[in-house]
């Protein structure tokens, strides 16, 4: 999934989304809506109560420096690879073809994402404290940091757009589930 610059910002507005899919877990939670619409991307995120995506921020305070420590080390280590071996260009990649442009492009994003990894560890780490006060925003900059940092989710799959799991294997279909 893309990021882009509205997905870094601070504050938005959410509404629920009526129109989408249902918990249907249990009669406490029965027939609310699973998701939040962020009015400033239209991305879907899952709709669990702020007290509780306050306390995995909080978690993920904790967690951060230690996961992601290890996980930016691996990271450049194999973006370092890649831009040292010039694979973006030799390898095959059924996506681009043999588009120049697009392969060179791709090399850009792995040198930009050893650039910025440094500073991608201490903006993870302030926004999980920042979804501590700011729960559904902390929540949108975790994610979207890692998207951009990683390409994908590495420590919070559930606060990504249309989420697929949970860090700990919680159901989805289950409101407020780890």
């Amino acid at each position: 999934m893309n990021v882009t610059l509205k997905d870094f910002y601070p504050v938005n507005s959410w509404k629920v989304d009526e129109n989408g899919a249902r918990y249907s877990c249990c009669a406490e939670h029965d027939s609310q809506a699973m998701f939040l619409i962020d009015q400033t991307t239209q991305r879907r995120y899952l709709n669990e109560s702020k007290g509780v995506v306050r306390f995995k921020c909080f978690l993920l305070s904790l967690g951060t420096p230690f996961v992601h420590s290890i996980a930016s080390l691996a990271n450049v280590a194999y973006r370092v690879a890649k831009l040292i071996s010039l694979s973006h260009f030799w390898m095959p990649n059924k996506a681009q073809k043999c588009n120049f442009n697009a392969r060179l492009l791709d090399a850009g994003k792995d040198l930009l994402r050893v650039v910025a990894q440094p500073l991608s560890f201490v903006a993870l780490e302030l926004a999980s404290l920042y979804g501590c006060f700011r729960p559904y925003d902390g929540r949108k900059l975790y994610a979207t940091i890692e998207r951009a940092t990683y390409g994908s989710f590495v420590l919070a799959p559930c606060f990504q757009p249309e989420p697929t799991s949970h860090a700990f294997g919680g159901d989805l279909n289950r409101r407020n589930a780890f």
